[in-house]
């Protein structure tokens, strides 16, 4: 009997973990920490940058264990507008806003697959979090007032690293050395 409730309670514990990533997948299975079968992320969009109020005029994107998060600051108390859409390949969840004023917005589409923004900062954060099921694709479009937003002005993961190009597309794949941001 002991043996018994042993097992099962092992197999409650393999259940639990095996979503998370920990149990050993099959290397044609390419999987991530969270069991993403549509590859892996690049590195430079992983891990928060830290970012806080009056730092680098721009938008900070990046992916931890709890999804994606986008925000936007400046330096300096003046208005400026941040404007821009998020669009993935397979549908957006779990989206929180962080720290909105009333005329702030992020509205997502009826697929669920488009987040529309628009943060008025005067110096401090503004942003979301989002799921994406994991998308094989994350398209980033962003607007500082009524310009494009430059590459230098966007920053991705732990160590700020900026996209080549505004728009940026983040894409899955299924090594680490062929995901990439372009």
């Amino acid at each position: 009997m002991r043996a018994v409730s042993n097992l099962a309670i092992i197999s409650a514990a393999f259940a639990v973990l095996a979503p998370v990533g920990l149990a050993t997948a099959p290397a044609a299975m390419a999987t991530t920490a969270a069991g993403c079968r549509t590859g892996v992320l690049p590195v430079t969009v992983v891990g928060a940058p830290a970012v806080k109020a009056q730092q680098a005029l721009g938008l900070y994107l990046w992916h931890n264990g709890n999804g994606y998060s986008l925000r936007v600051t400046k330096p300096g108390k003046e208005r400026v507008e941040f404007t821009g859409t998020v669009t993935v390949s397979r549908t957006l969840h779990d989206i929180r806003r962080v720290r909105l004023e009333k005329n702030d917005f992020v509205k997502v589409g009826p697929n669920r697959q488009k987040a529309t923004f628009k943060f008025n900062n005067y110096g401090y954060i503004d942003g979301f979090d989002f799921k994406t099921d994991c998308s094989k694709t994350v398209t980033v479009v962003v607007k500082i007032g009524v310009a494009q937003a430059t590459p230098a002005q966007v920053f991705l993961g732990r160590n700020r690293t900026n996209p080549t190009s505004v728009p940026f597309t983040i894409e899955r794949a299924v090594t680490a050395a062929a995901a990439k941001v372009t």
